[in-house]
């Protein structure tokens, strides 16, 4: 086993010559010079190094040395420890040889023998005869006891030394060199000593001193000419064939063992980023096949790299976390991609457009150019198409469904406004308009003008024209008119423009006049999740409405899933929902939006939810998300974030999701109903997957496809329809009122040209 600690080169280095200490030409044009010196046990092998300890970490001052070398020009530093275990009869047996030693030496103290006739001389043991004749041979009897004695525990213990039995500790045979390549061969002396001064954390009773020539000012050590090759042709090929016989256990040696410690401090270590298991052997590996949901690389135990996934039944919610750029989008669009392939639905709200742009290449197979809804509300252009959705539609809906339509409407606006408990008079003023105009949608189905219905642009024209609402609300039900006739008049004249501004905000933007102003909708979760749809959602670049049609796009998602209940499970088509920014919906109805994510599972609508800061989302919602996710990814996130999720990935530090580099993550699954212990993934990108699905060539079959999907018509044209003339054409409210009050015409034949935009 080989242990290298080395400065890491950034560049090529020159070669060194093995002949002289000059090399060739560095990284930076001059010339390398080498320093080299091999350790040894200044002691007897059986005398103790000291147990470095972990509090600094020793590595400390291998980094400071390596700091000191110039990588770019070819310089480095290395270290290198090559252990080979010895056996354990080996090492019986050199115990057995020093106890022998020990034996022979006798009891000592304070370093001086202890009597016995072996060390009292020629003098010493006449003396001895003589007293022997004297007592008749009594003392030479009591001279040859003493002589005789074991030595004590202790004695023993000292020859023995590291090497005592009983004592579980694996050993090894050591050798370590250290190399020093500078531009200069005073630095390169001079890092080498700051090696060689690493090892001092080593020292008491033995310690490591280099071998060769250490006299005089330069000291060569093993550069000398006789030991040089042989050093370059061990640390280059990695013989083992060390100067001198030398054992160390492995409680010595431990910390040149292991990694550098969260205490070594230096900015040039590389860091693991924590201790995180490695991934599940039973995670499938995804090769393209149906039911599985790719989450990205893993490392297995054998150390084999593959493209690791889970089975798609566990996948029944999903909570992405972590900094802006880190690869969150990325993997959420390689899942989506790859399920819609597989034959699911998809829905995918993007809301800074960059995804979807990159999806739509990939879209063009035969296979789902069918099942393709695109949804782009950054169009400017007038000749850009354009598909249409009106929340307030009733058509296909009866009149109980009504309460559903303000509930979507009102709490995907107060969502976006971030009302919360904090404007009740603007949520009053625009439950009543949004319920007004809802019964005169239902009206107009009724009679059989779908393209008559009103918009969320009629909310503004019922609270600022007076006229105008009157003559509506005398064509609907009386209980609708009390409101208005005797609470509305009673409010602050500031109260309705709470309500208007953030409608205001959505006229400004062609491109959701013409989504939102549309009588009919061409537009429909509800058919996408039983159709199994791919529905691409951009809500970028309208200006102020960005947060409105994001907030409104999402609760008519999840009330499109809870519409659901009452259908037989295995009549439900799973769809798979991908939200980026949570927080754009959270901030309505205290709870509302925890018991959708709740509820929207039983319904086979699998939410896909990514955030930057989960910290920024209310206490109810944080803990549904958590509650019942069965998929968790973290990537990188401040201290405070990062405390937050880890303590729901067991056993990882928060300062592990710290310190995650871009595209890595750390996951906790579901796996067969049992979850499994979080493990870290590498991210990889769409292109490198799904490579042979790229077909920008075939996006212009694609447009057409979801022209047709969608019914997609310029947005010049719509606009010039709803706003009408100012003298020749009414707009859509002015035909409606016409068609209500009756006092002009308006069959289908006279007015089908003009508003009819389905």
């Amino acid at each position: 086993m080989t242990v290298r600690l080395e400065k890491a080169l950034r560049g090529e280095s020159a070669s060194v010559d093995d002949r002289t200490d000059a090399g060739e030409e560095g990284g930076g044009g001059g010339r390398l010079y080498v320093a080299r010196a091999e350790l040894v046990l200044a002691r007897p092998d059986h005398r103790q190094l000291t147990a470095a300890g972990l509090d600094p970490d020793p590595l400390q001052l291998m980094a400071a040395a390596c700091a000191h070398a110039d990588s770019e020009r070819g310089e480095r530093v290395e270290l290198v420890v090559d252990l080979v275990p010895v056996a354990g009869r080996r090492v019986a047996r050199w115990r057995r040889r020093l106890v022998r030693r020990a034996q022979q030496r006798g009891p000592s103290a304070f370093g001086e023998q202890l009597g016995g006739e072996g060390r009292a001389g020629v003098g010493g043991a006449l003396w001895s005869q003589v007293l022997a004749g004297l007592d008749g041979g009594s003392s030479r009897g009591r001279q040859s006891q003493r002589a005789g004695r074991v030595p004590r525990s202790s004695d023993l213990a000292e020859g023995v030394g590291k090497f005592l039995p009983g004592v579980d500790t694996q050993v090894f045979a050591v050798q370590v060199m250290v190399r020093a390549v500078a531009g200069h061969p005073v630095k390169a002396q001079a890092l080498l000593h700051q090696v060689m001064a690493v090892m001092d954390a080593w020292s008491g009773e033995n310690w490591w001193r280099p071998v060769g020539p250490r006299t005089g000012m330069w000291r060569p050590y093993s550069s000398v000419w006789w030991r040089r090759r042989t050093f370059e042709r061990r640390f280059e090929k990695g013989e083992f064939a060390p100067s001198r016989r030398q054992w160390v256990t492995s409680r010595e040696i431990a910390a040149l063992l292991k990694p550098p410690s969260v205490r070594c401090m230096p900015s040039n270590v590389v860091r693991t980023g924590g201790v995180v298991p490695a991934a599940p052997s039973r995670l499938p590996e995804w090769t393209g096949q149906r039911g599985v949901v790719p989450l990205g690389m893993v490392t297995g135990a054998d150390g084999r790299a593959r493209l690791a996934a889970v089975p798609q039944k566990d996948v029944l919610f999903g909570a992405s976390f972590g900094r802006s750029g880190f690869g969150k989008s990325e993997l959420a669009l390689l899942q989506a991609l790859t399920l819609a392939y597989a034959g699911f639905g998809v829905w995918f709200l993007d809301p800074h457009g960059a995804a979807v742009q990159r999806a739509l290449p990939y879209l063009t197979h035969p296979a789902v150019v069918d099942r393709v809804q695109l949804i782009d509300l950054s169009v400017k252009e007038p000749s850009a198409r354009i598909a249409s959705w009106n929340p307030l539609s009733m058509e296909g809906r009866d009149g109980a469904q009504i309460q559903d339509v303000v509930g979507a409407v009102v709490g995907g606006l107060a969502s976006a406004q971030g009302w919360g408990d904090r404007a009740p008079r603007a949520r009053a003023i625009l439950s009543h308009a949004v319920q007004v105009l809802a019964h005169l949608a239902l009206l107009m189905c009724e009679r059989g003008r779908p393209d008559l219905q009103p918009t969320l642009f009629s909310i503004t024209r019922l609270l600022t024209d007076e006229l105008w609402r009157m003559q509506v609300l005398e064509q609907l039900p009386r209980r609708l008119s009390r409101f208005w006739r005797h609470t509305f008049p009673k409010y602050e004249g500031n109260a309705v423009p709470v309500v208007t501004q953030m409608l205001e905000q959505l006229e400004t933007s062609d491109s959701l006049r013409a989504f939102l102003g549309q009588p009919r909708s061409s537009y429909n979760v509800r058919e996408a999740m039983d159709e199994n749809k791919v529905v691409l959602l951009r809500c970028s670049g309208t200006g102020g409405g960005d947060q409105i049609i994001t907030s409104l796009l999402l609760f008519d998602l999840f009330l499109a899933g809870l519409s659901r209940e009452g259908v037989p499970p295995e009549d439900l088509e799973t769809m798979f929902a991908f939200a980026d920014e949570l927080t754009a919906i959270d901030g309505a109805s205290r709870g509302y939006v925890a018991a959708i994510l709740e509820q929207l599972r039983k319904y086979e609508v699998r939410l896909m939810g990514l955030t930057q800061m989960v910290m920024r989302l209310s206490e109810e919602t944080r803990q549904a998300l958590m509650q019942n996710q069965s998929l968790l990814s973290a990537a990188g996130a401040d201290s405070d974030e990062a405390a937050f999720v880890s303590r729901r990935l067991a056993g990882v530090a928060s300062t592990v999701l710290e310190q995650l580099a871009k595209y890595q993550y750390v996951m906790s699954t579901m796996l067969h109903g049992e979850r499994v212990s979080p493990f870290r993934v590498r991210g990889v990108a769409v292109h490198q997957v799904l490579a042979d699905y790229h077909r920008p060539d075939l996006l212009p079959g694609l447009v057409d496809a979801i022209d047709r999907n969608l019914g997609r018509r310029p947005v010049g044209e719509i606009l010039k329809v709803l706003d009408g003339d100012d003298d020749r054409l009414p707009g859509l409210d002015d035909m409606l009122l016409t068609h209500l009050t009756g006092r002009i015409p308006a069959g289908p034949a006279e007015t089908a040209g003009r508003s009819e935009v389905a």
